[in-house]
């Protein structure tokens, strides 16, 4: 009997362990993040890609109707000019804008540091150029959620460190069924979705649900309790010697 309430004990645990934010995941003090404070009814609902812009714009509209914030991580090649005003008014929501890398390419294909610099200053330059003025990314997401762990070697840990990205920002939810994504939704998740018509229809159903259980939808820089993104008119240029 002891025995198996042991097993059982041993299996609460690993589940637990599991489902809830653990130290290694948990806000500010880990680099890569998938929560944030489990005590708090803040959540973060995040959109990645953006090869179909229109889904972005009618998501802003989506935020202003219910009066929350998203944080939208789009790869550089996405940003188009001919789209600038759209960005502009992204922000002008308070809607936060992160780094998804130029191109949508897993960090694990490259051992080169200067190509993983590159995607990552490309799309902060494009960026800039778009919207007119620098907008300082804060947060930075890897493509797939593949990276290597910072306790491994040195490549992926510190050359982000070294463009300035302290964390990696990962996912708790990443469903477009919105009953299976209302029902994993926890104090402190970050939900994960793309530019696409399935996932944009499971936000209109999705956020006046989250609205009426009490959780509020807000940046990721709201959600970790940091600044929002800092702005100027000195526009960010990539050079490759600004990084030996």
């Amino acid at each position: 009997m002891k025995r198996r309430l042991s097993a059982a004990v041993l299996t609460l645990v690993l589940t637990l362990g599991i489902l809830l934010p653990g130290r290694a995941e948990y806000g500010l003090q880990a680099f890569r993040v998938r929560f944030g404070d489990p005590n708090s009814k803040k959540i973060a609902i995040t959109m990645d890609d953006v090869n179909d812009r229109e889904w972005v714009w009618k998501s802003v509209e989506l935020c202003r109707e219910y009066g929350i914030t998203m944080t939208f991580f789009p790869n550089g090649v996405n940003i188009l000019e001919e789209d600038a005003e759209n960005w502009r008014d992204v922000v002008a929501s308070g809607c936060e804008i992160g780094n998804h890398g130029y191109y949508h390419e897993s960090l694990k294909k490259t051992d080169d540091r200067f190509r993983v610099l590159w995607l990552l200053g490309k799309t902060q330059e494009q960026l800039d150029k778009v919207l007119g003025y620098h907008y300082q990314i804060r947060w930075y997401r890897p493509p797939y959620g593949i990276m290597e762990d910072p306790n491994e070697g040195d490549s992926h840990y510190k050359t982000l460190k070294k463009f300035g990205y302290d964390h990696a920002i990962l996912w708790s939810v990443s469903q477009t069924d919105p009953e299976e994504a209302y029902i994993r939704v926890k104090n402190g998740s970050i939900l994960l979705f793309h530019a696409r018509k399935t996932d944009y229809d499971c936000l209109t159903v999705l956020i006046p649900r989250l609205l009426e259980a009490g959780f509020e939808p807000v940046t990721v820089s709201e959600l970790l309790g940091v600044d929002p993104p800092e702005t100027s008119d000195e526009l960010y240029v990539y050079r490759k010697e600004d990084y030996k």
